[in-house]
């Protein structure tokens, strides 16, 4: 049996939805599998630091799922086509996740559906801003309550377009969940409430009045952003040299996204032009929404 499973990359939070919000963007980790393979396991395509088994997130959430249905896995080798870089804010980690869960539904013949997918990555990940997008695609909004997922998908404007700032530098989301306060004040999460219904309006209507006004926070960004190297540097030429609606930091960071109306490639080559005299490397990339979630395909 052989399969490969595309998982896109997803940005959390998207500035006020702390831990509820995402978007799923048409990067992707890819990953192979075939059971067809003269040892019980090798993986190949990844950073050294993951080969081993035990520090294979994509293997040992497979053999979990599997595990809890009472299957071994068969002898299996694994391949990493990897375009997320590690612990850059753009859901690497969910993507190992998700897709371990749909390839041991897959080599269990588990019988799984969308739900229960959704519903095991959450599980494993322990919130669903990131898997929820991966899984189901477009810009969706999930909860958990009494061990179930509650989600809902939003509708966003083909006019808009994202551009992905990456710096050359990790942000674990231990470090960046450590940088956060243990307590908030009323105000500051009424700010954050009060944006959120006016930035779902605003996507889908590419309206940059209310995407400028709904995009904003007082959650994790400012506490965050200490840990991006030249981060604030790079939000503020965005915002103020640039013709971008709004910028905002992809889940943990580093990566700052920005977000553009009508875009004509202007803002790609004013930010690269930009970054380039940056002391740290940046790398700049255009995205879209992706829409259709993590695929299966077999081979």
């Amino acid at each position: 049996m052989r399969f490969k499973i595309s998982v896109p990359a997803t940005s959390a939070n998207v500035g006020p939805g702390f831990d509820v919000m995402g978007l799923a963007f048409d990067m992707y980790n890819r990953f192979t599998f075939d059971t067809d393979c003269p040892e019980r396991l090798r993986i190949e395509g990844c950073l050294p630091e993951f080969s081993a088994p035990e520090n294979n997130l994509l293997y040992t959430t497979l053999t979990q799922v599997l595990a809890q249905h009472g299957r071994l896995a068969p002898n299996l080798c694994i391949g990493f086509d990897t375009d997320l870089p590690v612990c850059s804010g753009l859901g690497s980690s969910s993507t190992c996740i998700v897709a371990g869960v749909m390839a041991a539904n897959a080599l269990g013949n588990l019988s799984m559906d969308t739900e229960q997918i959704l519903r095991t990555a959450t599980l494993i990940e322990g919130h669903p801003d990131n898997v929820a997008p991966a899984i189901l695609g477009g810009f969706v909004a999930a909860i958990v309550e009494d061990g179930l997922v509650y989600w809902h998908r939003y509708p966003i404007s083909d006019r808009i377009s994202f551009y992905a700032l990456m710096p050359e530098v990790r942000v674990p989301t231990e470090a960046a969940r450590a940088a956060l306060p243990k307590t908030y004040s009323l105000t500051d999460c009424i700010y954050n409430l009060s944006r959120v219904p006016i930035l779902l309006e605003g996507l889908e209507r590419a309206d940059p009045r209310l995407i400028r006004a709904g995009c904003k926070d007082r959650i994790h960004q400012e506490y965050r952003l200490q840990l991006i190297p030249q981060g604030a540097d790079v939000m503020r030429f965005a915002v103020e040299q640039t013709d971008a609606v709004s910028v905002y930091i992809s889940g943990a960071g580093p990566t700052i996204v920005a977000v553009v109306i009508d875009d004509d490639d202007a803002f790609g080559k004013q930010a690269n032009a930009f970054v380039s005299g940056l002391d740290l490397s940046w790398v700049v990339r255009k995205m879209h929404v992706q829409r259709q979630g993590a695929q299966l395909r077999l081979q």
